[in-house]
């Protein structure tokens, strides 16, 4: 695979668990030889909070003017786009999403499934319970966003392994519906590199264990054929810069992984 130069996923220190100002993330981004940066931070929605998981809908202007700001400024350097990460709730924010990319208010949209809504509360899908009613939920409900047509992309497809550690036959019948669903839609799943910063596990051979990427999943993405995008999934400038690129590139070589380089709105 040549040097990752594109990432579509990152966030702003407006969700509550980022950090660093936008400037800051635009020059790390530069710094490491990136061409295409896109900011997606965590959707923030009208009428709604989740105070330290996403910002509050008063701060999206300024999200807004700030990467229209930067994307001008550096337009020589780099090419910036903004976006959004937005879970799908059904049909309660389907017209505010299609109005942000009619309106090209959003360059894209990313879908990265965390939670549902309850009677207006946003609830996590490890919280429930029983964790194989959360495992099928998350899969009907990615599933149905993956359907909706409103996004470029799917990111951590098997953020479920962080919640639902085992791999049995509903795992893998799971993994294989979300992979279907994606090659129907002609949408590439995310190769997320979160976890092998924050949440990975070095073994006694040295080796990095993590929740996902998952073998499970993309081992079935390489069976059918399905495209694929990394995705840094960066929280602080930083991440750009010490991200484990190298063992990326063994992940996506191990499974021969059908590899995309750009999203639609740069081809």
């Amino acid at each position: 695979m040549d040097k990752l130069e594109v990432n579509y996923h990152s966030h702003t220190s407006r969700c509550g668990h980022a950090f660093g100002n936008d400037e800051d993330f635009v020059l790390a981004a530069i710094k490491t030889g990136f061409k295409i940066y896109g900011f997606s931070d965590h959707v923030m929605l009208p009428g709604l909070s989740q105070p330290g998981i996403r910002g509050d809908f008063s701060l999206a202007a300024d999200y807004f003017l700030s990467v229209k700001s930067l994307k001008e400024k550096y337009k020589d350097k780099i090419l910036i786009h903004v976006g959004y990460e937005a879970e799908w709730y059904g049909t309660t924010f389907k017209r505010y999403y299609r109005d942000l990319l009619r309106s090209h208010t959003v360059d894209y949209l990313l879908l990265g499934q965390h939670c549902f809504l309850k009677e207006r509360e946003l609830v996590f899908y490890g919280r429930l319970e029983e964790k194989k009613e959360a495992l099928n939920k998350y899969a009907a409900d990615l599933i149905e966003g993956i359907e909706s047509g409103l996004f470029s992309a799917i990111c951590h497809p098997d953020l479920y392994r962080s919640f639902y550690p085992y791999e049995d036959d509903d795992s893998r019948a799971v993994a294989r519906r979300i992979v279907e669903a994606a090659v129907k839609a002609d949408i590439p799943l995310e190769v997320n590199m979160g976890p092998s910063r924050w949440g990975r596990k070095e073994s006694q051979d040295g080796s990095i264990n993590v929740a996902y990427p998952s073998d499970e999943l993309f081992s079935i993405a390489s069976e059918l054929g399905a495209k694929c995008i990394i995705g840094v999934d960066d929280h602080m400038p930083s991440d750009l810069v010490i991200s484990p690129y190298d063992w990326i590139d063994s992940f996506v070589n191990k499974h021969h992984l059908r590899m995309v380089k750009v999203l639609p709105l740069d081809e």
